[in-house]
């Protein structure tokens, strides 16, 4: 029987603290806040600094902005 406990290793999602988000470039990734997703695609360009990334999607919103957010947990998650 599987453990339906959020605990469980089947709910957690594997996700990754990422600080430099410039080496995210040409990656497709999940961006996580706590155990949601709040966005997903590819990422397209990021600013120098780092602190702004551009996420290539499809439908009918096909470009978005993704801004650093200060103690949001933000985190990201690589798409296979």
């Amino acid at each position: 029987m599987k453990d339906s406990t959020p605990d469980s290793r089947f709910d957690k999602p594997q996700s990754k603290r990422v600080t430099d988000w410039r080496r995210l470039v040409g990656l497709d990734v999940q961006i996580w806040r706590g155990h949601k997703i709040v966005d997903q695609g590819r990422v397209d360009a990021v600013t120098d600094d780092g602190n702004v990334l551009w996420l290539k999607q499809h439908g009918a919103i096909e470009r978005r902005l993704v801004m650093k957010e200060a103690r949001a947990g933000l985190r990201v998650r690589l798409i296979p």
